[in-house]
């Protein structure tokens, strides 16, 4: 299985992984219907932006609860949702450790990054041109590294709440 991961140092806050993904998933560009999303803080005076997407979380609350069992792993073990099952109730996005989950704004189902099953591989990392965002297998990425990852995100979402 293979898993994005964020190089905080090498992110400019350019937001092309933003309008990549909704291109490739939604056919516009529109940050709102992206699957991955850039949130900015400010501290000390420093501007920094913070990729967030979904980490594919060995145990996924996510998965775990929503009631009509829309999110599931399929063969290559991405998490992917079936809009047609979901119902919009939003435990997910309560339950998602980083914020990844968000409600369509226009379909009132959950999203989030399914690593671009519809083209194949993540565009995000494709075209990410300083290289914060790559692609790597699981096994390289150590679940270490994804739980750290997953504190930074969550301490960087409450310094803006």
């Amino acid at each position: 299985m293979l898993r994005i991961v964020l190089d905080q140092a090498k992110c400019d806050g350019c937001r092309v992984c933003e309008a990549v993904c909704s291109l490739v998933n939604e056919g516009e560009f529109n940050p709102e219907k992206s699957r991955i999303r850039v949130v900015r803080t400010v501290d000390n005076q420093i501007l920094y932006s913070n990729p967030v997407f979904c980490l594919q979380c060995d145990k996924a609350y996510c998965e775990e609860v929503c009631p009509p069992h829309a999110i599931s792993r399929n063969g290559d073990g991405v998490l992917r949702i079936d809009e047609e099952k979901c119902i919009g109730c939003k435990l997910c996005e309560v339950a998602c450790p980083v914020g990844a989950i968000i409600v369509h704004p226009e379909k009132h189902v959950a999203i989030k990054c399914d690593l671009c099953a519809v083209v194949g591989e993540p565009q995000c990392t494709k075209y990410c041109y300083p290289g914060a965002l790559q692609l790597l297998p699981a096994e390289r990425v150590g679940i270490a590294k994804a739980r750290a990852k997953s504190e930074k995100f969550l301490e960087m979402e409450r310094r803006t709440t």
